[in-house]
């Protein structure tokens, strides 16, 4: 009897366990969130071409499967050759992007202008030779990944894309 007891007594304490746990956390997502005191890092050289800026705008979320990131590209600058297993919205905020796929294919944004890479589609982008550009770029995720980054552009790829950009 004395098992039994102590049983329902345990059930009962991870269930209220449980319950409040669970209130807690729709509490937390039925909030807003501000993101504040953002940090701004040097593009990893690895990845970058020139002089990059990276800002995490925000991270993936258990209600957002996707990430945000402000990256700033000085003359020149450009990013490697990448893919993302669910796509990639980039909004031009400020200067010129361009982009250039494998395929040979180039293309030129302006600010406030807008760039959607479908999933698995070989890229890089980045700014002119003598301006320079900001985007934030939007990615999903995927089996948990959002970006597979390649090789470097190299400087006679990049200047025959932004030659023939459209």
């Amino acid at each position: 009897m004395k098992k039994i007891l102590l049983a329902g007594a345990l059930c009962a304490v991870v269930f209220l366990d449980y319950a409040f746990c669970d209130s807690v956390v729709k509490k937390e997502l039925a909030q807003q969130k501000v993101e504040r005191n953002l940090v701004k890092l040097k593009g990893d050289s690895k990845i970058f071409s020139g002089e990059v800026s990276v800002q995490m705008l925000f991270d993936k979320e258990v209600w957002r499967d996707f990430n945000g990131a402000l990256v700033e590209f000085a003359p020149k600058a450009r990013s490697a050759w990448h893919t993302h297993p669910a796509g990639q919205t980039l909004i031009v905020t400020k200067g010129t992007i361009y982009t250039g796929t494998k395929d040979g294919v180039a293309s030129v944004a302006k600010e406030s202008e807008v760039i959607s890479c479908p999933p698995d589609v070989e890229h890089w982008h980045g700014a002119g030779l003598e301006s320079s550009g900001a985007h934030i770029a939007l990615q999903q995720f995927k089996n948990n990944a959002n970006v597979v980054w390649g090789q470097k552009v190299s400087d006679e790829e990049y200047n025959a894309a932004i030659k023939n950009a459209k």
